[in-house]
């Protein structure tokens, strides 16, 4: 009896996908050519190059992938990688394509911009892929933009050479980058949609931070229009808390900024 290729639903002989919107969603992306070992290519339409057979049939598909076709998708972990079309990393590892994009659109959880979700889920190397690169370029000059603050700020404050970058096995070793995006916070303002300093993230308040609306998260350059300018830019300019001269992470109510604690109150 022939089954869909992604849901296994039944079929009338001749056809190869089921009526269900989601499989039909997946046929339109589909490449539909036939390998070698007969199998259904079970990558995107038009790649240059088709994934490898997913049911390893070959020594050579053994080789190339890292994943089987009943392997679960590490993106959704609710179907197999064969459930849905897919594309293989240049890491090596195979998932959805359709989880890929939606991971990639929905990008960092919470206010606090973070680039996890670039990275595989399986091996934390960068998710690289031609068809991704549409939604990566725009990702990429966002991190070059934050590591460039970050970067800047940890000079400023005299830690390019402190004690996680230099000792070797720790987590941040000469990675004077990644250490700085990790020690410090940065936000998306609402209005301009650039990023801008909001603190060390150890002193971040989860609680407080996801239960804030986005249109308090404004950069210094927004929150007035009537402040002086600096010389030397307004990147690096800071408000101290209304209440407690504590340094201002949101500006709310378009009048007042607030430190974390004073939120609470």
């Amino acid at each position: 009896m022939a089954t869909c290729r992604y849901c296994n639903n039944s079929l009338i002989i001749g056809q190869s996908t089921c009526s269900n919107w989601e499989c039909q969603s997946f046929r339109a992306t589909a490449c539909n050519k036939v390998l070698k070992c007969g199998h259904l290519c079970g990558g995107i339409k038009d790649e240059s190059q088709c994934l490898s057979c997913l049911y390893w049939c070959t020594t050579a598909d053994m080789t190339s992938l890292k994943q089987k076709h009943d392997d679960v998708c590490v993106v959704c972990y609710s179907s197999p990688i064969s459930a849905a079309p897919s594309i293989q990393l240049t890491c090596g590892h195979v998932i959805h394509f359709h989880c890929t994009k939606s991971v990639l659109a929905a990008r960092w959880p919470g206010p606090r911009i973070t680039f996890g979700f670039t990275l595989c889920p399986i091996c934390q190397k960068a998710m690289e892929h031609p068809l991704l690169t549409d939604m990566l370029t725009p990702i990429r000059a966002l991190y070059e933009e934050v590591k460039r603050m970050a970067l800047t700020r940890l000079i400023h404050d005299g830690l390019q050479d402190t004690e996680s970058i230099r000792t070797p096995g720790s987590q941040f070793y000469q990675d004077k980058a990644g250490f700085a995006i990790n020690k410090y916070a940065y936000y998306i303002c609402f209005k301009c949609q650039k990023p801008y300093f909001g603190g060390e993230a150890r002193c971040e308040e989860q609680d407080v931070v996801e239960n804030h609306k986005k249109e308090d998260f404004v950069c210094v350059r927004c929150s007035q229009t009537n402040i002086k300018i600096c010389a030397h830019g307004v990147d690096h300019l800071e408000y101290k808390c209304r209440y407690c001269c504590s340094m201002a992470r949101w500006f709310c109510f378009g009048t007042t900024h607030f430190c974390t604690l004073t939120t609470q109150f």
